[in-house]
């Protein structure tokens, strides 16, 4: 299903996450990212690959968002602030003046308002992350593998009971997948497509396979930013 080294798997991809989304948490569970086995990698070699992917700026997106679940779907508009290296603001509008927000910080939700709509958004930190197209860095305790050819780079954090594994695929389409592993339960994927020049976000969708539920991101602008008010970070 999701052999990006084939450039028609992402294709393939879309129509598992809408046939899963019709479904509900009893489908089959989606094949691997990666092997089971990848060969151990220096932590310098990874951390050079993710640098390569995060802004070294503040930055300001712009998105159209859609939020599917078995139970129906809502759609809007949402501004992300990031600034560097790892804190995002992510602000949401929802039709009948519904809105909401969330501060990321690393892997944690530092806050999410109110928690049970905008918590949807970044349940699992490294995958809203991913969808940004921002991998994360290894964390110090983690085990790390991964091997890289001419067009694709594989990765994995090895760390407790949580395997993180990224596939990135090189090109003037590029994308980024990400695959978040909790002992044996698949917590959720993510997958953004990327400008080959910039690997800038484009479009981004996150599956959460339990709950039968999908994000789907489209950006509609990337700004620079030379600096951020400290105010967006506190909660409303």
């Amino acid at each position: 299903m999701w052999q990006w080294v084939a450039r028609e798997g992402g294709r393939c991809y879309h129509l598992c996450v809408l046939a899963l989304a019709g479904v509900g948490a009893c489908a089959p569970r989606p094949a691997p990212l990666a092997p089971e086995e990848l060969p151990a990698i220096p932590r310098a070699e990874v951390s050079e690959w993710v640098d390569g992917y995060v802004p070294d700026h503040p930055t300001r997106y712009e998105l159209r968002w859609r939020y599917e679940t078995q139970k129906g779907e809502a759609r809007g508009r949402a501004v992300v602030r990031f600034v560097p290296p790892d804190s995002v603001r992510f602000d949401y509008r929802a039709p009948f003046g519904r809105s909401g927000a969330a501060v990321v910080v690393g892997d944690d939700v530092l806050w999410a308002e109110p928690e049970e709509q905008a918590g949807g958004f970044v349940a699992v930190a490294s995958l809203f992350w991913a969808a940004l197209g921002m991998p994360r860095q290894p964390p110090d305790d983690a085990a790390v593998s991964g091997r890289m050819t001419d067009s694709t780079r594989v990765w994995r954090y090895v760390r407790g009971l949580d395997t993180l594994t990224y596939l990135a695929v090189e090109g003037l389409s590029g994308t980024l997948a990400a695959e978040m592993v909790r002992g044996k339960e698949l917590l959720g994927t993510a997958e953004v497509e990327l400008t080959g020049s910039t690997d800038e976000p484009q479009k981004a969708t996150m599956l959460f396979p339990s709950e039968a539920t999908i994000v789907l991101f489209t950006v509609q602008a990337i700004e620079p930013l030379t600096s951020m008010a400290e105010d967006i970070w506190r909660r409303p």
